[in-house]
Parts: C-alpha cells; structure tokens; sequence
C-alpha cells in the first residue's frame, strides 16, 4: 500500500511539472475561509443580536453575496471538512470518522486543482482537511500554526504572508485554505483558557449582560456564562479574519481571488454540533468575487451544500468535476444566472471522535428538518463533543429538579427515531411533530425522498430506514454497526491519539473506500 501511495505521489508531481510552464493568467486564486464551530447566526450579517461581534466577517459579506440556506454535510470536524473536499457525503468518501482514509480511490479538490495548474495550501488543520496524513499528497504547501499562536490575530497575519510568499515562487494560481481556530473549545474565559492560545485576548471582551442565550438552551447563569466565552471566541475569530483579510491586501492578492467565507458546523453545544439540527448544519456562506459579484446582494432563493463547494470552484477553474461528485454547481447563482438548483439537503452523522456509533440521517429543506435515527431506543446515551461542555453538565444537574430542563435533555440524550421540525413555525426545533396528522403529507415526502436519497448513494442506513419501526431489527443491527465501529477503533491509523480503545498507536492501515 505504500508502494501505491508513493506511486500517486510521483504521478502527481510529474503532472504538475508538465503544466507549471503554461500561463494560467485567466485562472483566479482560490481562497476558502473557514471557521471552526461557529454557528451561522453568529455572525452579524445572518442577524446575531450581538452588537459589532463580526465587523471583519460583516464587510467580507458587503463586499460580495451571502447565502442565505447554506447547509453542511455532517456536524463534526473531520467528516465536514472532508466533505467540503471531496464533493462526497461520508458514506461515499469513507470518512465517516476521525480515522485515516486510503487515498487514490478518487480525486479531491486540492488533487484535481493541482493537475489543472493551481498550487495547493492548507493553513492550519490540514490533518482534518485531509483524507490521510500524507499531506504532499494533495497540497504543495501545509502548514499547522502552533497552539499559543493559532488564536493569535497577528500570529495568523504573518502565516498568511508567509505562504503568500511560496505560492508567488511558483507563477501558478493558488487555491488555499484557511481554517481559524476560533471559535472551538477552549474557549477564551473558559475553564481551560490556558490550553491552545485560548488566553490570547480579543479585541472586545462581551460580558454576561450583553449576549443573548440561544432559545434552544435553558438561559441560567453557568450557560449564559459559557455562552459570552462562546462569543468572546467568535470576536477574537473575528479578528483572525481581519488578519487574514489585511495580509491577503499587503500582498496585493485579495482583489484578484474568489473567496468563499463559510463554518465547518455549529457551535459546540447541545443541539448544535454533533447533532442534525439546524442549528448543527447551518453556515454562514459569503462569496466575494469583485468584478463578477455585485457587493452586498443576499441570495435567499437557492439552497446550497457543502458538496456542491467543490465542483463550484472546480467549473470557476474551468477544471474537469470528476465522476462520482455529488454535489453540483452554483458557479450559474453566482454570475446572477437561471439555476435549477436543488430543493433539498442531506446531511449525516455516523461516529464520534472516540468512535462510538450513533448513525444519524437528515433531509432538510428551506422550511422543513427530518432526522432519522435508528440508535435511539431509550436507553442508549448520546456522547458528542457538546457531551463535556457546562452547558451540558447544567442541563443534567437541574434536570433533577426543572421539569422542562428534564424533557430537553432527555431529548437531547435519547433522541427519537424520527423527528420532524417546522422551522417556519419553529425555528429552534423545539417541537418534533413527527407523529401530528396535520404534517403528514410533509412526514410520507420527506421519508420517500430520504430513501431515494439512500438507495443512489448506497447508503448502509438504509435497511435501518427501511424496518424504522421494528425495534428489535433495529437493536440488533445497531450491534452489528457497533462492532465494525470497534474494530475501526482498534486497528486503523486515528487522527486523534487516543479512542475508545485507548491509544492509537502507530497503525499503518487505512480505511478503504468504495472506488466511483
């Protein structure tokens, strides 16, 4: 196996030494901008009731367009990220977890680029960004920003110039990536401040009395406090925008690139990241492209996916989509042209970072969220990342005591195997309304498009779908998608160091995806 991978790599800088001496004047930089766990309301341009929170996010979005329904495919790091890469929901491309994946089944984004004449970057979290840990096999550049620097708005300036600086050595367009930190856990003020530069200070620091508690959390006082820490991080992320902003100017490369502004997922909370709520999937989505986007448009029509990111900068490359991509492009939304788009989203969850197992489906449209998941059975626990945050730990404590802080945990911690939201009516999904005859039309169209869904994709959830209300099938295929789980736990390389089998120690084999 690393015979093949070395094989690729060679066949990979071969193709790119071919085509370094062509002139790819008409190509523009490519830029994406990504922050990590913010929710797309928290930026001040999507409406977030915190005043001047996002002014460097804010202007990016004056200057360009914003989507207004802008979805993820997954609500947790690697499998999002992955899928922003590869054009492939997890089930397609493999990462469905925070394990390695075998590359050379199908191209990514960086890949195809790389062959049309770009010179590829990561900056910061190329691990993540990555089917596996051989960055030189998809970028040129790749660059992981140490810890006491990464929340640092200067510190990310001067990696920006930096690599500006090698990708001019090339005489190639660039396409880059740049992932800030914020706002992920730890956040600044929280309890581990002093783990991953999160002591690094913004430039405003919000108080208790001037953040608002998103509806669906319970407002006490530990929430509310983790809650400012959660936006403090978003302003300092804010910052680390605006940093990246001015060196992008200093080196006389923003006003010729397209840049795309979006999040990986949902802040780290309950009911948020981890989960298939709106409120987990939802981005913030800003194209800026001056001379092809007309400055502060606002597209509410189209509804737009994280898969559809990379055929949409491959078509402005005029470079090839290769086959098996599921999402399409809305290069035609951008240029203000006729676009058929699409109607609805989906979106899935498969395992945590630890690798415990709780598979989860959604269909979303821009009124109505289906989720579907065959683990709930009363009893089995969900552990995500929002497992060890206060919020969550304050939810449990007053449940003992607070009825309605009882039914909202329990809900969170035992889900139902389907669940039906009317953002219109509802829009924190605080009502599931998936057994109320009024919706029942809308229940029968979103399931037969989530198995039609299902079926092109080869989805292995469907037979779980399909006997949604034989318990008993359900519980047995659960162990069986358990332990497939446990041995992907026990034998593959991990992007984290440890899981739930403990340490992940120097493994060398990869998870093998299904080849287009």
């Amino acid at each position: 196996m690393k015979t093949h991978r070395y094989i690729q790599h060679v066949l990979n800088i071969l193709v790119a030494s071919l085509v370094c001496c062509t002139v790819y004047a008409d190509k523009p930089n490519l830029i994406v901008i990504t922050m990590d766990d913010m929710n797309w309301d928290s930026m001040g341009a999507y409406g977030s009731p915190i005043e001047n929170i996002t002014p460097h996010m804010d202007q990016m979005a004056a200057e360009g367009m914003r989507f207004e329904h802008a979805y993820m495919v997954a609500a947790s790091c690697v499998p999002s990220r992955n899928a922003l890469m590869s054009g492939r929901h997890s089930n397609v491309s493999g990462v469905m977890g925070f394990y390695n994946v075998e590359s050379g089944h199908f191209q990514t984004l960086p890949e195809v680029l790389r062959s049309n004449g770009y010179y590829t970057a990561v900056v910061h979290k190329p691990r993540d960004s990555s089917l596996n840990d051989d960055y030189d096999d998809f970028w040129d550049y790749h660059r992981t920003i140490p810890a006491d620097d990464k929340r640092n708005a200067p510190k990310v300036g001067q990696e920006i110039s930096t690599f500006i600086a090698e990708a001019k050595k090339s005489n190639k367009p660039f396409f880059c990536v740049i992932n800030i930190a914020d706002p992920h856990q730890p956040f600044f003020g929280g309890p581990k401040q002093d783990q991953g530069g999160s002591f690094v200070p913004p430039t405003k620091i919000y108080t208790a009395d001037e953040i608002e508690v998103p509806a669906f959390l319970p407002d006490v006082p530990k929430i509310r406090k983790e809650m400012t820490d959660y936006y403090n991080s978003v302003k300092r992320g804010d910052d680390c925008v605006g940093a990246v902003v001015e060196a992008l100017k200093r080196e006389g490369v923003y006003d010729d690139a397209v840049v795309m502004f979006l999040s990986d997922h949902g802040m780290p909370l309950p009911y948020a990241k981890g989960s298939l709520f709106r409120e987990g999937l939802r981005s913030p989505w800003v194209v800026r492209w001056p001379g092809k986007v007309k400055a502060g448009r606002v597209e509410s029509d189209q509804i737009i996916s994280a898969v559809d990111l990379m055929p949409t900068l491959l078509d402005i490359a005029d470079a090839p989509v290769p086959k098996g991509v599921q999402g399409q492009s809305f290069l035609p939304v951008i240029e203000g042209k006729q676009h058929e788009g699409r109607e609805y989203v989906f979106a899935q969850y498969n395992e945590n970072a630890g690798g415990l197992m709780f598979p989860t489906r959604s269909i979303q449209n821009k009124r109505y969220n289906y989720i579907f998941s065959p683990w709930s059975d009363g009893s089995t626990e969900f552990v995500t990342a929002s497992t060890w945050t206060a919020a969550y730990g304050t939810m449990k404590r007053l449940s003992e005591t607070d009825a309605a802080i009882r039914k909202r945990f329990q809900h969170w911690v035992y889900r139902s195997v389907e669940e039906l939201y009317d953002h219109e009516k509802d829009p924190h999904a605080l009502n599931n309304v998936i057994d109320d005859p009024a919706y029942a039309d809308v229940v029968k169209q979103m399931r037969s498009e989530m198995e039609t869904w299902m079926r092109g994709s080869d989805d292995y959830v469907l037979e779980a779908f399909l006997k949604r209300n034989d318990a008993a099938f359900l519980k047995q295929w659960m162990a069986e998608q358990d332990a497939e789980a446990v041995k992907r736990a026990e034998t593959l390389q991990w992007k984290r160091y440890k899981n739930r089998s403990g340490g992940t120690g120097k493994r060398t084999d990869r998870y093998v995806p299904r080849a287009d």
